[in-house]
């Protein structure tokens, strides 16, 4: 009697530390033929991308309703992500020289999402300059599926990180601006 007891009052304690380590890992970045489509459009010069930074610096995971956070996998900070996905886009179009003078700084400012059924959606804002350029801003909101359920929604947010980035870096290089940057 008295082992059910204490099972019942430690339960919610184990039930937590049980569903808290577990993580939903986002997917590792793939480059869009769209995003370096247009960056080849744009005629870049040769470019550099410095360290991106953040409002919240070093951060890698955010919690998912009681599920457990959504992180990056190797747990890199989600400016480090987008800042290495934009580099992949810029190597692929055959632009990036991590020697050129011309050096893109890019800070992001707002990184969120929202996995309410009918609302799934990550929110992001990036602003972009150069030593010559002060540079714009450009936000993403990246709408995906979400599910009732706890463990499968906190899956699709993880899930839909990628795509996000992948549509954050198209409103970058799409910007108008993005050709008075690079030049």
């Amino acid at each position: 009697m008295m082992i059910s007891k204490k099972l019942r009052l430690f339960a919610p304690v184990l039930l937590t530390i049980a569903v808290s380590a577990c993580g939903y890992n986002v997917n590792p970045y793939g480059a869009s033929v769209a995003n370096v489509d247009q960056i080849r459009a744009a005629q870049v010069n040769p470019v550099a991308v410095s360290s991106f930074t953040s409002s919240k610096p070093g951060s890698s995971s955010i919690g998912c309703r009681a599920a457990g956070p959504v992180e990056t996998a190797d747990k890199s900070s989600f400016e480090s992500y987008i800042e290495k996905a934009f580099i992949d886009e810029l190597k692929l179009a055959g632009v990036y020289d991590p020697n050129s003078p011309l050096v893109i700084n890019g800070h992001l400012e707002e990184l969120d999402f929202n996995s309410s059924i009918g609302a799934g959606k990550w929110i992001m804002r990036l602003a972009v300059s150069t030593k010559e350029e002060s540079g714009y801003t450009v936000e993403s909101i990246h709408e995906f599926s979400t599910n009732w359920v706890a463990d499968k929604a906190c899956q699709q947010v993880a899930q839909a990180f990628a795509p996000a980035v992948q549509s954050l870096i198209s409103k970058l290089v799409s910007d108008p601006r993005f050709q008075t940057l690079v030049k």
